[in-house]
């Protein structure tokens, strides 16, 4: 809020009128009325006093705070993603570096807001170039945290990318130097939730623990199948597919999260009627919104994956432009 914002909300809490707290400052009634329209500001030297009076201290009085809320934080890079739209991706990066700027001790901001950053780089297609330094200079500040959390989040994308610069000495490294965690925090917590008879708070973090790891499994399975193609076992690769999607649709995911791999594989492998029928289904499912309706996702959102779908299905119709241009 804005200082005139939080002398409104402030004098209200304490029941006393503008000219009862001006008189307690020996201002008349005019100035305080227009301190709180805005209209003008406290003289610096009646900020202690003003801060007593409204039972605050200079920092919330003047609006200070070091961190963004949970809920501001998204709020902010749901704005940062409407402006990489709106008016392209180094606008949003700029308005990124404003807004760190201002919270210069916020780890959990500037962690939050390199991730979306790096992923926006492939969803909007940004040659990374201009931006990749900046990128892992913030992870490399983070590696330094004092918040485990941070630090961990950070770590992971300092070793993906030491692995695509073939830095692989530092990332067996940096791995060696982790303390291996004994507790699953989430897990004692939703037990925990469960013993206190907090059942939906529970079911929410099971069923995001679902979600991720099927997620997980989808994902170790993709590796799999990428080094089986990259080893000349193309049977290997597809079975390895076909279990993927067989896998996501047994647990209520997007169909195009299976379609996905098998796709790929009959790309690679020439197979082109097979590739031509793959492809249709595959645009046919990211023209389809996720439901996450059901046991499994009742209480989750379906809004992030439903916008990462259709990302993808943008970047598909993009890249098959490219593909008609260049054979024109």
């Amino acid at each position: 809020m804005r200082i005139n914002e939080i002398i409104r909300e402030k004098r209200r809490e304490l029941g006393i009128t503008q000219e009862q707290a001006a008189e307690r400052l020996g201002v008349t009634a005019s100035a305080f009325n227009k301190w709180e329209r805005a209209a003008s500001l406290p003289d610096i030297t009646l900020l202690p006093a003003l801060a007593r009076l409204l039972s605050v201290d200079i920092n919330t009085l003047l609006g200070f705070s070091g961190e963004l809320s949970e809920a501001e934080t998204g709020e902010f890079l749901n704005s940062l993603d409407a402006l990489a739209k709106s008016e392209g991706y180094d606008a949003a990066f700029r308005r990124a570096v404003e807004k760190l700027h201002e919270y210069p001790g916020s780890e959990r901001l500037l962690l939050s807001t390199a991730c979306y950053l790096d992923g926006a780089l492939f969803l909007y297609g940004v040659d990374g170039g201009p931006y990749r330094a900046k990128l892992d200079a913030w992870y490399e500040r983070l590696l330094e945290s004092g918040d485990a959390e941070v630090r961990e989040s950070a770590l992971v994308m300092v070793l993906n990318r030491c692995r695509q610069n073939g830095e692989l000495g530092r990332a067996e490294a940096l791995l060696s130097s982790v303390p291996r965690s004994q507790i699953d925090r989430q897990e004692q917590l939703a037990l925990l939730y469960t013993a206190q008879g907090r059942t939906d708070e529970a079911r929410l973090i099971w069923q995001s623990r679902a979600l991720g790891g099927i997620s997980q499994a989808v994902t170790a399975m993709q590796h799999l199948a990428d080094e089986a193609v990259k080893s000349g076992r193309r049977e290997d690769a597809l079975r390895i597919s076909e279990t993927i999607y067989d896998l996501t649709l047994a647990a209520g995911l997007p169909e195009w999260m299976g379609l996905a791999s098998m796709t790929a594989i009959a790309e690679d492998s020439g197979d082109e009627d097979k590739y031509a029928r793959l492809l249709q289904r595959l645009r046919t499912s990211l023209n389809e919104p996720w439901n996450a309706s059901g046991p499994i996702y009742g209480e989750l959102s379906p809004e992030g994956i439903n916008e990462l779908t259709s990302r993808i299905s943008a970047l598909l119709e993009t890249e098959e432009q490219q593909i008609k241009d260049r054979r024109c």
